[in-house]
Formats: C-alpha cells, structure tokens, sequence
C-alpha cells in the first residue's frame, strides 16, 4: 500500500490492552478478543509489506485488499474490548476508588505508548505508527468508563455522525485538503502529520478525535455478555449487516459526487468519513463475534488457532519488533516489494516465537515491563504482630502475683478491652522485710505492720421462750 513518504497510510495496530501478570492468580483471557486481535496482526503485516499479484478473492493473494485500512480499525476496537476487562471491576461494583486507580493506570500507560511511538517513528520506516494516537483514545475514553453499553454505542453515534466530518473540514480549510495522502507532500502538512499530540488528534492517519468511535464501540461490547454464544452471534451478523450498509450507501454516494463532497463521503482506506468508519467498526464487531465462537463452540479451532491468539496476546512485542524489522529491510521492501518472501518469514517467525514464548514464559516481555511500570504501589504493611513477653521486659517485683502469658506466644490484645500494664510503683511491702533495691525508700525498713482489723462481736439476743 503506497502513501506518501511523510507518514504513508498503514493498517497499524496497538498494543494488548490491560494484561496481567504473573505471579499472583490472573483471570483467564479471552481467546477469541486474543485472536481476533492476532488476525489484525496479520492484516498489519499484508498491508506493510504484502504485494499482491492476484485479482480473484479466493487467489493466494486476492484478498490483501482487505488489509487496507481494516486491521487499524480492528486493533482500536479491541482497544475498547481492553478497556473493558481492565476497569470490569470497578464497573460492576461502582467502586470510584477502585476506577480512580485503574484511570491513573491508563494515564501511566498513555505516557508509555506516545513515547514508545516516538521512538519507533524515528527509526524512519514509512509506516504510521498508531500508538500516539493509541495513547490519545485512552485519555478520551477516560469520562465513559462508567457508561452502560447502551449509552457507549450513542454516544459512538453521535460521534459517527458529527467528528468525521468535523475534523476533514477543518484540515481543508486550514491545510488545503482532507486526507493526509495529499497535503503530506506539502511542508506544512509534513509539520501536522508529525506534530506530536495534534497529529494524534487531529491531522495525523489516525485522528483519535474520530477514531474514538471504535473505541466506544469496543467498550460497549466488552461490557456485554461475550462468553455467551447468543452475544457472539448477535456481533457477527449485526457487525456484518452495519458494514453492509456503510460500505454499500458510502459507495453509491462516492459514485455520484465529486469534489469536497466527495472526499466527505468516500469509503476508501484511511478516509476517514462517517461512511469508512462506521463500515470499519462494523467489519471489527463481526471479526470479534466469529472469533469467539470459533474459540468457544469449535475446541479443535481454539487449538489449532493457537499461533494466532499466542501473537494477539502479545500485541505491543510482536508490533514493535514488526517495526523494527521494516527498519532492517528498508523502505524499498514497503513501497517496491518484488516478493513475499519477506512477509512470509515475518508471519512465520511471529507465530512460532509467540507461541514458545507464550508457552513457556506466558505474558510477552513488554507487556509485562509496561504491567510493572503502571502497577499501583502495594498496600501498607500490617504492624508487627505484638508478642509476649515484651522486648525489654520489667524488673522481677517480688509480692506480684499477677498474671503471666506463656513466654513466645502471640499476644493479641481483644479490641477494645483495656491491656493489661506491667505494676507501677513500689512493690507491696511487707511488715519486716526490707524494700528491694532500685525503688524508692531502698535500704529503709518499713514501719510495723497495721493490726488486723477487727470485727465486732454480733450482739447479745434474749433467747425465745420455750413453747408452751
């Protein structure tokens, strides 16, 4: 897929939203939103570096028009999906500080992703990387954590219908055209496609100030029930007739236009209209539906699908690397492929190193550095436990005949009833015996002792007289 070398259109992808990490118990991923998001990959890949030489669908390379444009729109949605599972608990209890602590996660992993994309762009591969714009949504996406899914999928209307065009009208008015292929070549669009945060938002392949729309979309379907087969199927025909639509009324209105009006309307890859997007996100949802229920009705499919969900677990290590690769081969191998050889070594490698990798390591390496990196701070530790006897216990008292806890064992104090102190002050003295060195009046001999009290005798009655 050619694109002007500025940022030339790529179906990028993001990185796995919210895994976990060992040691501590994790909940089982979701296979099929793992390899839903490995098919993107794939798709990744094929638009990178794919050279088609069939026309026919079912040909070997017949269908790598498919990966213009989609798999970007795939990975934003799961982005939503990601969103979903990582906030899941303080959606279902309305904890707010439990949700306070999960959006302070997502603005350390923002900060991440928008420097790790800095970096990968200045490698200088022609490819757009998407995480700059991947750490944008997860900022925008922050004040609908709490929505049900009915109110996410409005609010991604509302979205559908007013941003898309918004933003092509306010990059034509300001830079001449719509779309980044075409004022890319100039300076000052050179400057707003790179600018960092604003070609995020706004002038960038991928301006987040739309592409919002899959991640509400993705967030509201990971609040639904997806381990139910009902769910799985209503996403697959339902995504599959929204696409339908888009892509058929935005082709027939491309068709009878020209011009601005056009350009407004169009459905080609990375347009980014009302028609494009919503054709995508419908794609994304039907993808997402046949993947879980390949994954949970068929388990011969869930095995042998294994490679694909091994490298959709590990999406930001497998996405990078990728980068790095183009890096290697060089411009050429994107713009003037002469074969598939590179592609196919790529998708081969990625496969078996993330499925080894997943198999005897689990979590992939930077998903599991970005976990510790954002990882809330531990709780407090307890006090130490109190013990008996103390540490620096008091001095033998002779006459204290109080209480003693077997020595070395746990004192646990009954909350709310008073401790029992040590004896303060001087010993009890008895009568003759001096008092013990160390307290006051040591060496003196106390007074006699105080006579013992005495009881007065009971009085004298008259006895009764006898019966009579």
């Amino acid at each position: 897929m050619a694109t002007p070398p500025a940022a030339p259109s790529a179906a990028a992808s993001a990185p796995s939203s919210g895994p976990g990490t060992a040691p501590r118990p994790r909940t089982p991923r979701v296979v099929g939103v793992d390899t839903a998001r490995g098919l993107a990959i794939l798709g990744m890949f094929v638009a990178h570096l794919g050279l088609e030489r069939h026309t026919g669908f079912l040909t070997p390379t017949g269908w790598f028009w498919l990966a213009d444009g989609r798999p970007s729109a795939l990975f934003a949605t799961l982005a939503g999906t990601g969103l979903a599972f990582m906030t899941k608990k303080a959606y279902a209890t309305g904890d707010a500080a439990e949700l306070a602590v999960q959006r302070v996660r997502l603005l350390k992993r923002s900060a991440i992703l928008l420097v790790l994309g800095w970096v990968l762009t200045a490698l200088g591969t022609p490819v757009a990387v998407i995480l700059g714009a991947y750490a944008v949504l997860f900022v925008l996406a922050m004040p609908f954590l709490r929505m049900r899914p009915a109110a996410l999928l409005l609010s991604a209307g509302v979205v559908a219908l007013v941003m898309p065009s918004l933003v092509l009208l306010s990059r034509y008015a300001l830079l001449g055209a719509t779309s980044p292929h075409a004022y890319a070549w100039e300076p000052a669009g050179q400057v707003a496609i790179v600018l960092p945060v604003i070609a995020d938002l706004w002038s960038g392949y991928y301006p987040a100030l739309s592409w919002l729309l899959y991640v509400l979309v993705g967030l509201a379907v990971g609040r639904m029930a997806m381990q139910r087969w009902q769910t799985q199927l209503a996403l697959l025909l339902g995504g599959a007739a929204v696409a339908a639509v888009a892509y058929l009324s935005g082709a027939a209105l491309e068709r009878s236009t020209t011009g601005l009006v056009q350009d407004l309307v169009t459905i080609e890859p990375h347009a980014d209209t009302t028609f494009e997007m919503v054709g995508n996100v419908g794609f994304a949802v039907a993808v997402l539906g046949l993947c879980l229920l390949l994954t949970t009705a068929v388990a011969p499919l869930r095995v042998l699908l294994t490679p694909v969900s091994a490298m959709g677990a590990m999406s930001l290590t497998v996405y990078s690397a990728h980068i790095v690769y183009i890096a290697v081969l060089g411009t050429e191998a994107v713009w003037n492929p002469v074969s598939n050889q590179p592609l196919i070594w790529l998708v081969v490698g990625s496969m078996v190193l993330a499925t080894v990798w997943q198999v005897t390591l689990g979590q992939g390496p930077m998903e599991r550095l970005i976990h510790r990196m954002i990882r809330p701070p531990a709780p407090p530790a307890p006090p130490a436990q109190q013990t008996w006897p103390p540490a620096q216990p008091w001095p033998a008292q002779p006459g204290y005949q109080g209480p003693q806890p077997p020595a070395g064992t746990p004192y646990q104090p009954t909350p709310g009833y008073p401790v029992q102190q040590p004896p303060v002050g001087p010993p009890p003295a008895q009568a003759g015996q001096p008092v013990p060195p160390g307290w006051p009046g040591a060496g003196q001999q106390p007074g006699p002792a105080a006579p013992p009290r005495q009881t007065p005798p009971a009085p004298a009655y008259p006895p009764s007289p006898p019966p009579r």
